[in-house]
Parts: structure tokens; C-alpha cells; sequence
């Protein structure tokens, strides 16, 4: 069989949601604009987040844990004061300290965007892939497969977007 005639496939985005790939997520450090990582133990509600998110950079220095980032104050009639965080996933910012992410490039008239390498390898492979399956995945709309948007998966973007993904490689 040659090289030709082998279809690539992609078998798990159907599978996965982009919260599997907020661990370490690579954003633009706020005091020297080089590359900074938000380390987290992933992205549950489970889990005490105030204490164990933290943005360091390894260039100047910079080091800060989410419990010293000020949350909404959404008062109170009571002594004790109601606060509130909001995190936003899925954007070109990270989640928690709202920090612009390092890996992203201006492609076909958007922003192609990944947390970190992993993630980015992850959509690499699926944009590659001539053969997406689906594999009755138990929540497929939840899924990146899903809910890529349709410039992303269109045919006649896939070489462009494979150049900005070779970019964001070499970052």
C-alpha cells in the first residue's frame, strides 16, 4: 500500500472535551511578555483551585497563586462577605488569571488557539485527519470534534491552518 493511498484518521476528538487539556496552559507573562505557564491540577470544582493555580514565568520571575487574584465582591447583608470567581474556558485567554495565551496565530481570518502543546498536537491531528470518527462517543456535542468551528474543519482551510499549526510548534 503506498503513502498515498493511507488515510490519516482522528478516533478520539470526539471523545475529549477542551477541559482535558487545562493543566499546564502557556500564556503570555503579564511583567515580561515572554512565556509563562498556569499550572493547574486540571479543571474541576472539586478541587481547592484558589491554592493549587498558580502562574509562573521561569524568564523574570513572575509567580502568583490564584487566591491572590481579587474575585467579584458580590456583597452581603451578612458579616460574612460573598465572593465570587469566573472562569472563562475556550477562549484565547486562559481560564483563571485572564492572561493572553502564547500559543495562538492569526489564521483564515480567526484565531487558531491551544492551551499547550499537547493540546495543540491533539487538533493538529484531527484537522489532519481526512477520516473524523465518532465512535458513539457518550457526549459528542460536548466534544472538540464537535465543537470546532467549521472553518476549522473545512477542506479548503486544512493546508493553511496546518502551516499556523507548524508556527505555533516552533514558539
Amino acid at each position: 500500500m503506498s503513502c498515498k493511498n493511507f488515510m490519516t484518521r482522528a478516533k478520539d476528538a470526539y471523545k475529549k472535551s477542551v477541559y482535558d487539556f487545562i493543566t499546564d496552559i502557556y500564556v503570555v507573562c503579564p511583567k515580561c511578555s515572554k512565556q509563562a505557564i498556569v499550572k493547574t491540577p486540571g479543571y474541576s470544582f472539586k478541587i481547592d483551585f484558589e491554592n493549587k493555580v498558580k502562574c509562573v514565568c521561569s524568564n523574570c520571575g513572575h509567580s502568583k497563586i490564584l487566591r491572590e487574584k481579587a474575585s467579584i465582591d458580590l456583597g452581603s447583608g451578612s458579616k460574612l462577605p460573598i465572593t465570587y470567581r469566573i472562569y472563562h474556558p475556550a477562549t484565547t485567554i486562559d481560564p483563571f488569571f485572564y492572561l493572553p495565551l502564547w500559543l495562538k496565530i492569526d489564521c483564515c481570518n480567526n484565531v487558531l488557539w491551544a492551551y499547550n502543546y499537547d493540546h495543540l498536537d491533539f487538533l493538529k491531528t484531527h484537522i489532519k485527519a481526512k477520516l473524523r470518527e465518532r465512535n458513539d462517543a457518550e457526549l459528542p456535542n460536548h466534544s472538540i470534534g464537535s465543537r470546532l468551528p467549521r472553518w476549522m474543519t473545512s477542506k479548503k482551510n486544512r493546508d493553511i491552518i496546518l502551516k499556523c499549526f507548524e508556527v505555533l510548534q516552533k514558539k
